[in-house]
This record gives C-alpha cells, sequence and structure tokens, in this order.
C-alpha cells in the first residue's frame, strides 16, 4: 500500500496518530491468540488494523516470523496472528498462545452442529445449550468424561453431567477469550470470528461424526 510516492514499511504504522493508544492493546491480543474484529470495544483495534495493515504484516513477518492474517468478508472481516504453519511457528513465546483442551474442540463441534447443521440458529441460551448435550447427545457422554478425566487427571467414572455442563461453559469463556463467542450472563453469540473455527477443523467437523462413534 502506498500514500502518493510514500512506500509501505515496517515501521509505517508508527506515524499513525493512533499507535500510542492502541498499538500496544492489539498486540498483546493478537500474540494471545485472539481475533479481532467489528465487535464492540474491538472496533478502533479493527480499525486501526485496516488502516496499517500491510505495515503491520511486514512488522509481524519480519520480526515474529509469523504472518498476520484475516477471515471472512466485510463486515465479518476478523484479524489474527497465524501460528499454525507446521514450517514455521514463529519466534512468538509458546505460553502467549492459545490452546485449546480437546472436550472444548468436541464442544465446538457440538455448537457448529446445532447451529450450522440442525439450524437452530436462534439458539443462545447456555442453560438450553447444556440441556440439549444432556439430552441430544447422551451418547458420547462417556468420551467426554474420559477427555475431561485425563484433562483434569480424575477418574472419569466419577464425573456426572455437573462435569459436563461446567466444561461447556469453560469452553464459551476459552471461546471468548480468543473472539469466537461473547457471552452476556446465560446468553452467548457466535461472533464472526468462530468461522476460524470452522475452517481450521474443517477435516475433523466433516469427520465428527466418527469422532462422535469414537465417544461413545
Amino acid at each position: 500500500m502506498e500514500n502518493g510516492s510514500s512506500k509501505t514499511t515496517i515501521e509505517s504504522f508508527l506515524q499513525n496518530s493512533e499507535t500510542k493508544e492502541l498499538f500496544a492493546e492489539i498486540d498483546y491480543k493478537l500474540k494471545d491468540g485472539v481475533h479481532i474484529q467489528q465487535e464492540g470495544r474491538q472496533i478502533d483495534l479493527y480499525n486501526y488494523i485496516v488502516e496499517n495493515e500491510e505495515s503491520l504484516k511486514l512488522y509481524y513477518k519480519e520480526l515474529f516470523k509469523v504472518d498476520l492474517s484475516s477471515g471472512g468478508e466485510y463486515p465479518d472481516k476478523y484479524y489474527y496472528l497465524n501460528f499454525n504453519d507446521p514450517h514455521n511457528r514463529g519466534n512468538i513465546r509458546r505460553d502467549h498462545r492459545h490452546y485449546l483442551k480437546n472436550e472444548h474442540v468436541i464442544i465446538g463441534f457440538i455448537i457448529y452442529e446445532i447451529i450450522y447443521i440442525q439450524k437452530e440458529i436462534d439458539l443462545n441460551s447456555i442453560s438450553e445449550l447444556k440441556r440439549k448435550m444432556r439430552i441430544d447427545y447422551e451418547d458420547i457422554k462417556p468420551g467426554i468424561y474420559r477427555l475431561i478425566g485425563k484433562s483434569k487427571n480424575k477418574n472419569p467414572s466419577k464425573l456426572n453431567d455437573e462435569a459436563i455442563d461446567r466444561e461447556i461453559k469453560s469452553a464459551l469463556v476459552e471461546f471468548q477469550k480468543i473472539g469466537w463467542v461473547k457471552i452476556n450472563e446465560d446468553e452467548f453469540e457466535l461472533l464472526p470470528a468462530f468461522d476460524r473455527f470452522i475452517n481450521f477443523y474443517e477435516k475433523e467437523i466433516l469427520s465428527r461424526d466418527e469422532i462422535f462413534k469414537e465417544l461413545k
């Protein structure tokens, strides 16, 4: 991107009048795996990235060896740092990256199936999500108990529906941290960046019936 005869450089974003106010917050969020989109308090951060996109791409590529990537189309576009190149994990410390537990990924698959496949697009109640999982996914609960037990070093036979209820809320909280959902008390809303979950786990989502069978 060029402005008149000036050429975009790594340092170009420093010339933006909002850099002092916004860049540090953006940098911390991106390095922590947060997806930035036109949502709530992120709108100013999103607009800043749009204005300085090419310079910021150079900054993260040259200094940290990771790509500033985007997904979706306006107005659902979102930005994130892509740590998933198997040949180049970048040099941002691993403790800054966000890793989902296996049981949270399974819960994500179930949310996807309910909302995108069963078309229950009005589902926004955490309590109702818990109820549906207890009833409609009864047969895979043993596998989820095993995942929770392994994650928390507990005996799966001692777990019950309350453990799954807690894990559903825990999964949604983790999704909220990285900008995939928004939570307001008992309500949740999928944000545009949930598209990243779908794209990243595309192969697993397509074979989720087999994965569910393994959990029985």
